[in-house]
């Protein structure tokens, strides 16, 4: 994802939640008139990054908000519909979400209720949208770190020594400090074994000047089975109870906060739709079985009840070139003058770009499952 998807990603969180006020106010079921207050907040997060809601928005990816002017009416009208004795008003606060440790982009208030519904809102536009839906990312260390550890931000973990401090889960002597001080130095060895991972890719294919699929195709198959044989290992430390916790919170199916996903086709969410509800209600049954198996080049996390998969949740290894080579849709020949992290540098397509390459690593997508669950059957 490039930082003009992600901007326009995130502008359009503000975008979906303005629409969703206008359209509780079009019905007649909002508390107070807000979507003016949230339109300027709107208008305001794209001016801080020179942004204009009628060109770049609309131009540069705009899926994102076809994707908004389709499905939020219908959510606010399925909402409005199954709470007719209710009036709602809506906020995006994410700055304050994050300091009291929640993961929602946005609230709803039922003013026949005392707490708002915090609410994690996912606008997806790839082939698979809602049906496979993407919930977190990050690299081979980060993914296994986020269970071992207590998440505070990217990369960042609770420091159990020092109350307030942090610590950077790629700092090994912070990390095994950690352990140490915890009394889980069972875990050092699997977790550097990641780390060993990472340096290892870098020795590989850093030395490669032009990019080379085959030999990145390699090195793939080389990692895939040392990544699974580590976090399993560490799975098997933890605990299948914990781990089953911490995976439920990471794919935002631990039943702590709310979910709106749509594209350009569907929407679903756990506040009006029954079946996602039901869902959220099995995974989360004591009684439904967890298990996790590699499959493949991934990890499966797979609940399960009287032999019958209930949910089954895919994570892949692999590497994020993250641009590190110079590969635009359009070839050239020769050399072109480029933009390297703020450095002007001649390249070659298919070139080793010297500083962005710093970015290569190790991969993990987590990837839903929901297709087969029937959520979106009748």
């Amino acid at each position: 994802m490039d930082d003009a998807q992600h901007v326009t990603q995130d502008a359009a969180e503000h975008y979906a939640v303005y629409v969703m006020a206008k359209t509780a106010e079009d019905l007649g079921a909002a508390t107070t008139s807000h979507s003016e207050a949230l339109w300027d907040g709107f208008v305001a997060y794209l001016a801080h990054r020179t942004w204009t809601h009628d060109v770049q928005f609309v131009e540069l990816y705009p899926e994102y908000k076809a994707n908004v002017d389709r499905q939020v009416p219908r959510f606010v009208d399925r909402l409005a519909s199954k709470y007719p004795r209710s009036k709602f008003r809506f906020a995006i606060d994410e700055a304050r979400f994050r300091i009291m440790g929640i993961k929602a982009d946005f609230t709803i208030e039922f003013d026949t209720e005392q707490d708002p519904h915090f609410v994690s809102l996912k606008n997806y536009i790839g082939k698979s949208g809602i049906t496979r839906p993407q919930v977190s990312s990050g690299t081979f260390l980060s993914f296994a770190a986020g269970f071992v550890f207590e998440r505070r931000g990217v990369g960042t973990y609770d420091d159990p020594r020092v109350a307030g401090r942090t610590f950077s889960g790629s700092n090994k002597v912070e990390r095994d400090g950690v352990l140490a001080y915890q009394g889980r130095t069972e875990l050092i060895a699997p977790l550097q074994e990641l780390d060993d991972i990472q340096q290892h890719i870098r020795n590989e294919l850093l030395s490669m000047r032009m990019y080379d699929e085959a030999t990145v195709k390699a090195v793939i198959q080389t990692i895939v089975p040392r990544g699974q044989a580590a976090m399993l290992n560490i799975f098997e430390t933890l605990g299948m109870g914990a781990v089953r916790a911490k995976f439920l919170e990471r794919a935002g199916l631990d039943a702590t906060e709310d979910v709106l996903y749509f594209d350009a086709h569907n929407f679903v969410d756990s506040i009006t739709n029954p079946k996602f509800s039901r869902l959220v209600d099995l995974v989360n049954d004591p009684a439904t079985e967890f298990s996790i198996s590699p499959v493949g080049q991934s990890l499966r996390f797979r609940f399960s009840a009287n032999g019958q998969s209930i949910l089954s949740v895919d994570v892949p290894l692999t590497i994020n070139t993250n641009g590190a080579w110079h590969r635009p849709k359009q070839r050239y020949a020769g050399t072109q003058e480029k933009n390297d992290k703020g450095h002007r540098v001649q390249l070659q397509w298919g070139e080793l770009r010297p500083y962005k390459s710093r970015e290569l690593a190790t991969s993990t997508n987590t990837y839903i499952n929901l297709k087969a669950t029937g959520i979106f059957d009748g």
